[in-house]
C-alpha cells in the first residue's frame, strides 16, 4: 500500500528580523513533540482503513487467523489505543471487526503489526531506555527522555521495562574459549533482613582462539562455587586442555575456576600491588615497599615473541624457557629475602602466586596461543560497571545489579550481538520505505 501525505504547517516570522537558531529550534520542537507522532498516526490510520475494508468486502491480500470455517467480517466499533514511542505518544482509533458467522471479534491492525494484546510501547523505545539506563540513572533517563522529545516515561516504568526485558541474555551456544578471565567487585545493594548492604558482583569472560571476547556471565549474590556449577552446565566447551584462567588472587575464585582449565595465570597488574599491600601488613617501610613492587614487576615481565608459533625457531623457544627458569629462581630468592626480614605475609603471598606467574609463557610454548599477562580487559570493563553501579546509583537489588551488568557487558564486548537482538525484536526487514519528495509553499 502506497500513500502520499500532505503536511500543513503554519509559520509566522517577524519582518523585523529573527535568528536562525530560533527558527531551527522551533521547527525541531514542532517535529519532535507533535509532527512525527501525527505522521505515524496517519500512516497507521490509513493502513487500518485499508485492511478493515478489504476484509469486510472479502478482497484478497492479508487475512487474520481464521476464526471459523466461514469467516465473514463486518464493522463493529472503534477502540482507542496509545503507544509510547521515541517520537512521542502515538494515538489511534482502530477498527474492531465482528465475524457474522461465529461472532468472534478481531482487530486487524493489531494482528497485522504483530502487537501484543495490551502492548503500550514500541520495542525501539524500549531499546532507547535500555541503552540510556546503562549509562545513567533511571531518574536521569526519565528526565532525559522528557527533554529530547517529551516522551513520558516515568523512572518506575523504565525500571519495569528493563527488568522484564531479555535483552541482557548472553548467548554462548556452540562457542569454545581458550582464555577465561574472571573478576569481582563489591557494590551497595538493598539490605535484606539480617544482611549487610554490601553486594558482591562477579563477572566471567572468555576469549576464543581468534581473539574474540565471549561474555560468559555476570552474577550477584552467587558464590563462586555456584557460578562454577552453572558454567560447567552451559554450552561453552569446558574441556580443560588448551584453556587458561587469568585472574587476581582471590582464593575461592581460583579454587573453583582453576579446576575448569589447564593453567592459571596470576594477573601481573595485581601481583606487584598485592605484594605491596602484604608488605604494608608486615609493617615494611614505604620506600622498601615501592622498591620490592618494582623488582617483582621487572621479574615477571617476560615478553613472548610476536611471530606465529610455527615460525619461531626452536632455539628461541629454548632461550625463552631458560629465561623463565631464571626468573622463577629469582622469585625464590625474593621469598627468602622476605622471610629473612620477617615479612611473613609478603613471603606467603609470593609463594602462593609463584607457580601461576609464568603460566602464560608455558601456555604459549605448548599451544602457541598468546595469553594476556594482566586482566586489563576485564579491569576496564569492571571500571565501567563500577561507575554505573557505585557512582551513579546505589540500593540495587541483586537481580537488578546482575541484569544491568549483563547489559553493559553485552553492549561493550558483543556490540554485534546487541544489534542482532534488536534487529530481530524490531523486525527491520525493509518492508517500510518513507521518502521526502520535497518541501514547498503554496
Amino acid at each position: 500500500m502506497q500513500n502520499t501525505l500532505y503536511i500543513e504547517i503554519m509559520g509566522s516570522m517577524s519582518e523585523k528580523g529573527f535568528s536562525l537558531d530560533e527558527l531551527v529550534m522551533k521547527v525541531k520542537h514542532l517535529f519532535e513533540t507533535k509532527a512525527m507522532a501525527k505522521v505515524v498516526e496517519l500512516f497507521l490510520t490509513l493502513m487500518d482503513e485499508h485492511l478493515s475494508w478489504k476484509l469486510v468486502k472479502g478482497g484478497g491480500g492479508w487475512k487474520p487467523d481464521p476464526c471459523c470455517s466461514d469467516p465473514r467480517h463486518e464493522h463493529k466499533d472503534k477502540r482507542e489505543r496509545r503507544f509510547r514511542t521515541s517520537v512521542g505518544m502515538v494515538k489511534i482509533r482502530w477498527w474492531r471487526l465482528k465475524c457474522a458467522g461465529c461472532g468472534k471479534t478481531v482487530t486487524p491492525l493489531l494482528e497485522f503489526l504483530d502487537l501484543e494484546r495490551y502492548q503500550s510501547k514500541t520495542a525501539e523505545l524500549e531499546r532507547m531506555v535500555a541503552e540510556v539506563v546503562s549509562e545513567q540513572s533511571y531518574r536521569r533517563t526519565s528526565r532525559h527522555l522528557g527533554l529530547i522529545g517529551e516522551i513520558p516515561v516515568p523512572k518506575s516504568t523504565a525500571h519495569r521495562w528493563v527488568m522484564e526485558s531479555d535483552c541482557d541474555a548472553l548467548r554462548v551456544d556452540g562457542k569454545a574459549v581458550s582464555i577465561v578471565v574472571a573478576d569481582g567487585t563489591g557494590y551497595k545493594r538493598r539490605p535484606d533482613s539480617g544482611k549487610s548492604n554490601r553486594g558482591e558482583l562477579r563477572v566471567v569472560l572468555g576469549v576464543d582462539s581468534a581473539g574474540t571476547v565471549v561474555p560468559i556471565g555476570a552474577w550477584s549474590g552467587q558464590s563462586w562455587e555456584k557460578i562454577g556449577e552453572e558454567i560447567r552446565d552451559n554450552a561453552v566447551d569446558w574441556k580443560r586442555e588448551g584453556k587458561i584462567l587469568v585472574s587476581d588472587g582471590e582464593d575461592e575464585m581460583i579454587r573453583v575456576l582453576a579446576s575448569l582449565v589447564e593453567e592459571q595465570q596470576r594477573c601481573h597488574w595485581h601481583a606487584p600491588n598485592d605484594v605491596k599491600y602484604a608488605m604494608w601488613e608486615d609493617k615494611a617501610p614505604l620506600g622498601e615497599r615501592r622498591i620490592m613492587q618494582s623488582r617483582i614487576a621487572g621479574l615477571i615481565g617476560i615478553e613472548i615473541p610476536e611471530k606465529d608459533f610455527e615460525k619461531v625457531k626452536e632455539e628461541d623457544k629454548a632461550a625463552l624457557f631458560e629465561k623463565t627458569r631464571k626468573a622463577e629462581k629469582k622469585i625464590d630468592e625474593l621469598i627468602g629475602e622476605f622471610l629473612s626480614k620477617g615479612y611473613q605475609k609478603a613471603a606467603a603471598y609470593v609463594s602462593n602466586a609463584k607457580n601461576s606467574l609464568f603460566s602464560y609463557v608455558r601456555f604459549w610454548l605448548k599451544y602457541g596461543l598468546v595469553c594476556p599477562r594482566a586482566a586489563s580487559m576485564i579491569e576496564r570493563l569492571m571500571r565501567e560497571i563500577g561507575r554505573r553501579l557505585k557512582k551513579i546509583a546505589f540500593g540495587w537489588s541483586e537481580k537488578g545489579a546482575a541484569k544491568m551488568t549483563r547489559i553493559i557487558i553485552k553492549r561493550i564486548t558483543s556490540a554485534g550481538e546487541w544489534e542482532k537482538y534488536w534487529e530481530k525484536r524490531l523486525r527491520l526487514n525493509g518492508n517500510v520505505v518513507i521518502v521526502l519528495r520535497g518541501v514547498a509553499a503554496k
